[in-house]
């Protein structure tokens, strides 16, 4: 991938960025991924030098490398959780650490995952994690502060990102009295991270600056930040942005418009969920080998049209991914999988072609063809969090004969939400 130093615009005139753009984190399993995403950890940053009661010039606090897992509202890097969009905030008032998705950090109250810390799989970056637009407490976001050591100016230099390409607002940054000092559009911000242009701010001591990026929808959202204070840099240095360096992106631009005799999106069937309007089954499995036809079609409130087992996991379209996808769902390793079925129509030998996508990057590896018992196809989705990876086989089948498509998850607890296009022809 080529070297991605563009300068992007924001909302502010105060601010723009370099750098380059084009899950979950996800509300159930906060956007652990399997494919850790590298980035060098800073080093700590040195205790500030005192001048009397006065703190050194060109001291610098770093957000990544001072994070405080003892108290999180002592110290120049504080953790609060807002309801309101910013208005107000209340701290976090719980530390924790939660192995099974590979994120520690604060939280409002123990078991929560809003809130600010780290997710390993994404180093040199702190996670800050809303459930939704953050607008009248029915969800909350989590909300980075610095209280300035001393009074003076502080440069803000900051590198940010949307990896998950989930619907983020701007990251802001706003001081307690309101005023708004930066703005990053995060939409694009996809491919890759990128810098905040080094932004000035003048604080008075024990003044805070509140550092945080709601939600857009009722989508869940890990947004990355890794910002740095500069107290009274003693040269222009500071002010030069760095080259961000490239990402290779695994899986390819997806072609959804290919002809196909039958298309799993496009022929979605919300009237019968086992084969009795066309070729199309929807149904769930605990061991990939025995299926049962799902129970219920539902259109959520949640932007979701799917149809749902007995114990309530779904499988369908939804509005929230770019792209023609069906959702299979399943909440943890040896839970209830959900499984898309082809019922072939007649005696023949059939391409299945198309793309699998796991843009949350959550704890799934492959997905799995079967037909009577008898593994057709495995599919990596490991890797695939940016673009999807392409996949194609072919599969002899006597009519009636069903070939499931599912998607296991790999950690116990840890939900998965995969995405797959499915385009069948008859082999030539």
């Amino acid at each position: 991938m080529k070297k991605l130093s563009v300068m992007l615009a924001v909302a502010l005139a105060a601010g723009t960025l370099a750098g380059c753009g084009d899950k979950p984190s996800n509300p159930v399993d906060t956007s652990t991924t399997p494919d850790t995403i590298q980035e060098s950890t800073p080093a700590p940053t040195q205790e500030p030098e005192e001048q009397g009661d006065e703190l050194a010039a060109g001291t610098t606090f770093d957000s990544v490398a001072d994070f405080n897992t003892e108290e999180g509202q002592s110290g120049v890097w504080q953790y609060y959780f807002s309801g309101d969009n910013g208005e107000t905030y209340d701290a976090c008032g719980s530390y924790d650490e939660y192995p099974d998705a590979s994120v520690r950090g604060w939280h409002p109250w123990e078991g929560s995952y809003i809130g600010v810390g780290f997710n390993d799989n994404v180093e040199g970056f702190l996670e800050l994690n809303t459930d939704g637009v953050s607008t009248d407490w029915s969800n909350q976001m989590g909300v980075l502060a610095f209280e300035a050591p001393a009074s003076g100016k502080y440069v803000i230099t900051a590198k940010v990102w949307n990896p998950w390409s989930q619907a983020c607002d701007a990251f802001t940054f706003k001081k307690e009295d309101g005023t708004v000092v930066l703005s990053v559009d995060m939409a694009e911000i996809i491919d890759n991270y990128a810098y905040v242009q080094p932004t000035d701010v003048q604080m008075e001591k024990g003044e805070k600056l509140y550092i945080y990026c709601n939600s857009t929808d009722s989508s869940w959202v890990s947004a990355y930040i890794g910002c740095t204070m500069v107290y009274e840099p003693t040269d222009d240095s500071v002010y030069t942005v760095p080259e961000v360096e490239a990402r290779e992106i695994p899986g390819v631009d997806p072609d959804f418009a290919q002809e196909a005799a039958y298309n799993a999106y496009q022929n979605f069937d919300k009237e019968d969920a086992e084969g009795a309007n066309g070729v199309w089954l929807y149904a769930s499995t605990t061991d990939g080998s025995t299926f049962v036809p799902t129970v219920e079609y539902r259109e959520t409130d949640y932007d979701a049209d799917e149809w749902f087992s007995e114990d309530g996991t779904g499988i369908g379209q939804v509005g929230y991914l770019e792209g023609e996808y069906l959702e299979l769902n399943t909440p943890g390793s040896g839970a209830t999988m959900m499984a898309l079925g082809f019922k072939a129509p007649a005696d023949g030998t059939y391409n299945f072609s198309g793309y699998v996508f796991n843009p949350y990057s959550q704890s799934a590896d492959k997905f799995y063809a079967v037909q009577n018992g008898e593994q057709k196809a495995e599919i990596d989705i490991a890797e695939y969090t940016s673009k999807p990876n392409e996949y194609s086989f072919e599969a002899e089948m006597s009519e009636g004969d069903v070939l499931y498509f599912y998607c296991p998850s790999t950690t116990e607890g840890g939900w998965v939400s995969a995405y797959i296009s499915v385009f069948v022809n008859e082999a030539e």
